[in-house]
């Protein structure tokens, strides 16, 4: 007979139903697992485009998760403090952000950014929900698994197969889905402890094992195609981690042995064909070297998992004592000291010293032909981040408490940049929110990371057997992602930030009781929270439609259809009033169309929400030239300049300056 608490735990527990496919949590789950697969391989990079449904989706069935809590029919997970803390400092974060609309230098960018925290805070609310099932852990460490596998066999499908990617053409570096290399270098890292966390285990069948092998050398091999620097080192930190709290450790580091030796043979080849590592190669090279990776691929995969194989059933034959555990684990250990040991003397004998690091990696970015390849792997300069930081600390000194507003480091950037680079971030996530947010953005952004960390250390505690292999393959996941985030700008990629956010949540709410209903003021809150959904899904929609208007006038205008072009422009800016792109375009066709008057004031109006921004400088600076002559066009010529010496704007002052 069971007690009480056994009792509300089966009530609770809906996958011991015969319906449990149609209860609502299941359902939740699988529509989350749906949204968060579509986040990973449709998302396109950091455009705003896919994330209007993306994001979309997710703030919904968030809204459902949280009605559907307040009405009863879903379980509230009962957090720990530090649980209750991360979930408000995130929450407050986005509000901050939210806030930062009313000094931000650039408040149309502002808003996108926050819809997308928005977004990111509806994956955490669904991993919340999704976190109050049975074997939490396990389905979101499966989904994950799955997920990534997508990601990594269509980015290693563009190498066998260039036609599927037009980036293949003109970059070698490995993209696809995701759109930048290093962020799909940093999907791969996600992928290596859920690799381990299956093929580790002596109770998984051998098949599976051999399977997960594969996987693991797949994720492996994409890695190091992605000529990923920060990659390669976050994914040695993360199996590092992964043998430090993952179990078993010996056949973790068997099973990353036996994954290694085809890798590198696979990468290594790979690396000396022009056709798959150097850019703008004939599509005839590349289609060429492709089908010989495709057949070195299989090759690999086969005998990883051939070694696989006969390794976990001989290892079922003759189970290793706890001795010689002990001694391999000792022998890993120093083999691991020695090979760094060996790594430093060598750099050392090459005269590589810290000093002549340093300097490497502060000094300007090369071009990006001598930066692609797999001689991007060796080298120490940053790529112009160094000058991107320098950058972003100088815009917090001039705003300290508040910073200069959420996603607006790219005027920042134009304004001091040193080289003709173009960044939109710093491509550090501390510094980043630091130099937008201020401290206090900056302490909040804190509190998600150290009361997360203490609170997924609970869940580490807490969770026992398969649960806590499964959490502690996504804690790792995690934790790259932090690490990843110092250096570069992984926030404004849903196809990496929805997966972390809804890890999050899982695993802050898995293992906890959870309460049936909410019983107090149930319908108040289904109505709060239907309304913030609305609310959350008209500021995703409005910047959208109204950049699509924008898109919309600009084809007016080159078909000469100029009342066409005013109205798509006016409807613009009546979707998004701090919309300076729809001032502009609206100033441009009523200049097109004669009235130089009304474009002025339109360029004018720009001016006075983005005095910071070059463009609306620039474009009234071409209106006075056309209308006045260079003379009077000269002041707001230089005040462009001002904002962006190096650009366009720096050069069109220059040019005006010596017609004068």
């Amino acid at each position: 007979m069971r007690n009480p608490p056994e009792r509300r735990a089966k009530r609770l527990d809906v996958s011991n139903r015969p319906q449990a496919l149609f209860a609502p949590l299941p359902l939740l789950a699988g529509f989350s697992a749906a949204v968060v697969v579509s986040a990973v391989l449709f998302s396109n990079g950091s455009s705003d485009d896919p994330l209007i449904w993306i994001g979309g989706l997710a703030i919904a069935f968030a809204a459902a998760a949280a009605v559907s809590a307040t009405v009863g029919t879903l379980a509230v997970p009962e957090l720990t403090v530090l649980g209750l803390a991360t979930a408000s400092c995130f929450a407050a974060f986005v509000g901050w952000q939210g806030l930062s609309l009313l000094w931000s230098i650039e408040p149309d960018r502002t808003w996108n950014y926050v819809n997308r925290a928005l977004v990111y805070l509806a994956f955490f609310v669904l991993g919340l929900a999704v976190g109050t099932l049975r074997r939490a852990p396990r389905f979101a460490a499966g989904w994950l698994a799955l997920a990534t596998a997508a990601a990594i066999g269509t980015a290693l499908g563009t190498k066998i197969f260039p036609r599927l990617s037009a980036e293949t053409e003109r970059v070698a570096r490995l993209s696809s889905p995701v759109g930048y290399w290093n962020v799909l270098a940093l999907l791969t890292v996600f992928a290596l402890p859920l690799a381990l966390w299956i093929a580790a285990p002596r109770s998984r069948p051998h098949w599976l094992r051999g399977v997960a092998v594969v996987y693991l050398y797949a994720a492996l091999v994409a890695l190091l195609l992605t000529f990923s620097r920060g990659g390669v080192a976050v994914a040695i930190v993360a199996v590092a981690a992964w043998l430090a709290i993952g179990r078993p450790r010996t056949e973790s580091a068997a099973a990353l042995g036996v994954a290694l030796v085809p890798t590198l043979a696979v990468a290594g080849w790979a690396f000396s064909r022009p056709g798959l590592t150097k850019d703008a190669q004939p599509r005839s090279l590349q289609v060429h070297d492709g089908r010989w990776f495709g057949l070195a691929l299989v090759l690999g995969g086969v005998g990883a998992f051939v070694g696989a194989l006969w390794l976990s059933r001989y290892e079922r034959r003759r189970p290793l004592a706890e001795a010689w555990r002990v001694r391999l684990g000792r022998a890993g250990v120093a083999a691991a000291v020695a090979a760094v040991v060996v790594g430093i003397g060598g750099l050392i004998a090459a005269g590589i010293t810290p000093k002549k690091i340093w300097h490497k990696f502060n000094e300007p970015a090369a071009s990006p032909a001598a930066v692609s390849g797999p001689g991007h792997l060796g080298s120490f300069a940053s790529t112009s981040r160094w000058n991107w930081w320098q950058e972003a600390w100088k815009a917090w000194r001039a705003h300290p408490a508040v910073g200069t507003g959420a996603g607006t480091f790219e005027l920042t950037h134009r304004k001091l940049r040193v080289d003709g680079t173009v960044a939109t971030e710093p491509h550090n996530l501390p510094l980043q929110f630091l130099s937008e947010t201020g401290i206090v953005g900056f302490i909040l952004f804190l509190g998600i990371v150290l009361a997360g960390a203490g609170a997924l250390i609970e869940t580490l505690r807490r969770l026992e057997g398969e649960d806590r292999l499964a959490a502690a393959a996504l804690v790792v996941g995690l934790f790259a992602y932090a690490v990843h985030s110092v250096v570069d700008f992984d926030w404004d990629f849903v196809a990496v930030t929805g997966p972390a956010f809804a890890v999050l949540g899982v695993l802050l709410a898995a293992g906890r009781r959870a309460r049936v209903r909410v019983r107090a003021q149930r319908g108040v809150l289904a109505v709060a929270a239907g309304a913030l959904a609305a609310a959350a899904l008209y500021s995703l929609a409005s910047p959208w439609l109204a950049s699509r208007r924008v898109d919309d006038a600009y084809s007016a205008l080159d078909r000469r259809d100029y009342a066409a072009a005013v109205a798509d422009a006016r409807s613009a800016h009546d979707l998004n009033p701090v919309s300076v792109e729809a001032l502009l375009a609206w100033g441009t066709a009523e200049a097109a169309r004669g009235d130089t008057a009304a474009a002025g004031r339109l360029f004018s109006k720009a001016i006075s929400i983005e005095p910071d921004n070059w463009q609306p400088w620039y474009y009234r600076a071409q209106l006075l030239e056309r209308i006045a002559g260079p003379k009077l066009a000269l002041f707001d010529a230089r005040q462009a300049a001002a904002r962006d010496p190096l650009g366009l704007a720096g050069a069109y002052a220059a040019s005006l300056a010596t017609e004068k």
